[in-house]
């Protein structure tokens, strides 16, 4: 029985000596590569097909579609740019070798798709994609991106910043940029595309800030940025009610109104974290809640004693920037923080702690070694752990 390993590698060597431009034997190069390529290709979702027809196991499977996803991944992205289309507002003159490079890359694209379809239990979606795939994209949008960034200079001032946020996620198709984009982004940024295109083309296509919130909100534009933008607007809004009860209904109202919201399902800017309806509705419940306990309060007790504090107060800690997000993550999976947005509890943790290292307490820092926590800082939070069980029992002695 054959893997698609052995045709992966013929695809790979099949791309190795590309073409030159000043080359008179560019056409012939290229016609080589072309056919050895597509054949390759073809061989590779033959053997897939082959592996599901002879029961191959699910790990084996798994781990052939993973190899075939790593190895196309970084011959994308080694492909000349030079073989993409680029576009031009002149007619563009293509020598014939140039269409054969271009077919290559279109049916790389093709590759991906059917592992990604086809595999989809199998296929890592939160990897970043290719350029290839990324470029090809850009292309099918930009001519309806252009549509949207006219249709908004039209449209009501109030939605402004809003309107900038959403074109500034398209930045990242931009090939001059580092590619950080993952596949379920590119997939929220094609639909949210073809979302606000068929609200163009309403007849009455008016485009004020609630219908472009809710169009967000239906989509599950789940990034962090927007989270704060919202927060900040109902934030602006609860300031300018005359009392606490109109502002209590206003998060109610608020709250009602994001449950009854239809949400597109398996559709996510960041695939990883909460939905934006679920992460609001949580502020919007932490708010009332300080409302209705400022509503209830009869004085300032409690303020004027945290005003007894010394002014920039920190609370010390021995333990490394590392050490100390190694920590809250095992608080965290231990149950012990039970704050679904870590965003919030991150920034809680740069306000109100500070460590003895000489090390910047960095917001961004903090957050990269708390997903990322090295082995030797698991064993230092293992002897943590003990330290703290022995000086438990040694003051339960004392009591």
């Amino acid at each position: 029985m054959r893997t698609p390993l052995l045709p992966l590698q013929q695809l790979l060597d099949s791309l190795q000596h590309p073409p030159h431009p000043e080359d008179p034997a560019a056409y012939e190069t290229a016609s080589f590569m072309h056919r050895r390529s597509l054949a390759a290709i073809e061989d590779i979702t033959m053997a897939f097909d082959d592996c599901l027809a002879m029961g191959i196991s699910e790990s084996t499977i798994r781990r052939y579609v993973s190899i075939c996803q790593e190895k196309i991944t970084t011959l994308c992205n080694d492909v000349p740019f030079s073989w993409l289309e680029v576009e031009t507002a002149a007619p563009v003159e293509y020598d014939e070798w140039r269409y054969l490079c271009n077919d290559i890359c279109h049916q790389l694209e093709n590759l991906i798709f059917y592992l990604m379809v086809t595999y989809a239990k199998y296929y890592n979606k939160m990897a970043i994609t290719p350029n290839v795939y990324r470029e090809l994209m850009r292309q099918r949008i930009a001519p309806g991106l252009s549509v949207i960034r006219n249709w908004f200079r039209e449209t009501d001032d109030g939605s402004r910043e809003l309107q900038q946020m959403i074109l500034e996620l398209y930045d990242a198709f931009d090939p001059q940029l580092t590619n950080r984009m993952n596949y379920y982004q590119l997939d929220f940024l094609r639909e949210l595309q073809q979302a606000l295109l068929k609200h163009w083309s309403m007849e009455d296509n008016t485009l004020d800030h609630g219908t472009l919130q809710q169009l967000l909100f239906t989509l599950n534009f789940n990034s962090t940025d927007y989270y704060h933008y919202c927060t900040s607007y109902i934030s602006q809004q609860l300031m300018e009610l005359p009392d606490i009860h109109t502002q209590l209904d206003l998060l109610s109202f608020i709250n009602k109104t994001l449950s009854q919201l239809p949400v597109r399902p398996g559709l996510a800017y960041s695939y990883d974290a909460p939905s934006i309806i679920s992460l609001l509705k949580e502020w919007l419940l932490v708010e009332a809640k300080h409302l209705q306990t400022k509503r209830k309060q009869k004085g300032a007790g409690h303020a004027s004693k945290l005003k007894t504090l010394p002014e920039n107060f920190k609370l010390h800690t021995s333990l490394t920037l590392p050490e100390l997000a190694a920590f809250f993550r095992v608080l965290k999976e231990a149950g012990v923080v039970e704050n679904r947005n870590m965003q919030d509890v991150f920034r809680l943790i740069s306000l109100c702690f500070s460590i003895d290292k000489k090390e910047a307490f960095e917001g961004n820092l903090f957050q990269s070694y708390y997903y990322h926590v090295a082995p030797e800082t698991y064993k230092k939070m293992e002897d943590l752990a003990h330290n703290m069980v022995r000086k438990t029992f040694q003051l339960r002695k004392e009591e």
